[in-house]
């Protein structure tokens, strides 16, 4: 059942998507008027959807970029939030032990191999990755890492922090920086790509999403990005991605299903024993995610285009993949007891109180693809 506040949230996008803008601002008026957010954690997420809606009134432009939005709040970057994130939040923990879990089974038994990671950030997951197959006693000889990122300053970081902890297992180890969007590699990068020492497994967390919308020859870059991975000849892909659908769903549909999506990620943080300074920083970074979703006018300038798992499932297929079986073979059995796994056919759900909050999916080629 909505809320008075559920009914105020909705009507002040209703006359924000009717250019009604002062109808908007007097709904949105008498929405923060019921608000406590010092006090009650549900309110602080109302704030947050508030202010998302009141930068759409802002202009054609819309809310900021998230990973540039530092540059105007003042606030702390939001790679560094995403690093409070991973620490504190048990859905982002959980997503990268099941994607780990994955990727060790697919490089495990290998003299040398290569992995190649779709926005690797500071190669936090590539360290955690590493010490578990040194613990396993399953590190192959040589493994060639292949980051893709947009930040040269983030490849950097994540080069040093992975040839650190090579060292530290005794493990021979290559770092190669490919600094740029994947959809924006080159004809030849992808081609010597296809070059590199086998077997080729490919991982990509929370990146995919961010892929810009775009055809090439009526292609869209995310299906067109998916192929280029499948020709590459990987043996196995992982992808972790929010469960929820911010990408081809109207404004108005897309408002709800952040409300439903980012409301649950919030009450899972309410829960857990955070200090209030990191927890704030949390909800900062998801804040600047629902700016993007709910607060952007320009479609063009959306950032953050979240898809279903069904959704991934369908582009992976007609990219050429089919589902990893056997996932219950390999799924951890110690994530965190705030969050529980939900599996199907090549996908692990990260879920709070029943509802899948993050996917992780395990591919595979299809044969005679």
């Amino acid at each position: 059942m909505r809320t008075p506040k559920d009914e105020l949230l909705l009507r002040a996008m209703d006359h924000a998507l009717s250019a009604r803008t002062l109808e908007a601002v007097e709904t949105l008026a008498a929405l923060y008027r019921l608000l406590d957010a010092e006090r009650i954690p549900e309110d602080e997420n109302y704030a947050v959807f508030a202010t998302a809606l009141s930068r759409r009134l802002e202009g054609a432009t819309g809310a900021l970029h998230p990973y540039r939005a530092s540059e105007v709040d003042g606030g702390a970057p939001q790679i560094e939030l995403f690093r409070r994130l991973m620490k504190h939040l048990p859905l982002a923990s959980a997503a990268d032990a099941v994607a780990n879990a994955l990727l060790a089974d697919f490089l495990r038994g290998h003299a040398e191999a290569t992995l190649l990671d779709v926005g690797i950030g500071q190669g936090r997951q590539e360290c955690n990755l590493l010490r578990a197959l040194a613990k396993a006693g399953a590190l192959p000889r040589h493994l060639t890492v292949v980051g893709v990122d947009p930040s040269g300053t983030s490849l950097v970081e994540a080069r040093d922090a992975v040839l650190a902890v090579a060292e530290e297992v005794g493990l021979s180890l290559e770092f190669v920086k490919l600094e740029s969007p994947v959809e924006d590699l080159d004809a030849a990068t992808w081609a010597a790509l296809r070059g590199v020492k086998r077997p080729l497994v490919v991982n990509a967390a929370f990146a995919l999403h961010h892929v810009a919308e775009k055809e090439t020859s009526g292609v869209e870059a995310r299906d067109a990005v998916l192929s280029r991975l499948a020709s590459l000849g990987p043996v196995g892909v992982v992808l972790c991605e929010p469960h929820v659908d911010h990408h081809r769903a109207p404004a108005r549909e897309r408002l709800i299903n952040a409300w439903h999506h980012f409301s649950r990620v919030f009450q899972l943080l309410d829960t857990l024993e955070v200090p209030g300074a990191e927890r704030r920083a949390i909800k900062r970074f998801f804040g600047r995610e629902v700016d993007d979703i709910v607060g952007t006018v320009n479609e063009s300038e959306r950032c953050e285009r979240h898809e279903p798992a069904t959704a991934w499932w369908e582009r992976l297929q007609r990219a050429g993949f089919t589902s990893r079986g056997g996932l219950e073979t390999v799924c951890p059995g110690d994530v965190h007891p705030a969050v529980g796994l939900y599996l199907e056919e090549g996908t692990v759900g990260i879920t709070f109180r029943g509802d899948v909050l993050v996917s992780v999916l395990a591919a595979v080629p299809r044969e005679g693809a």
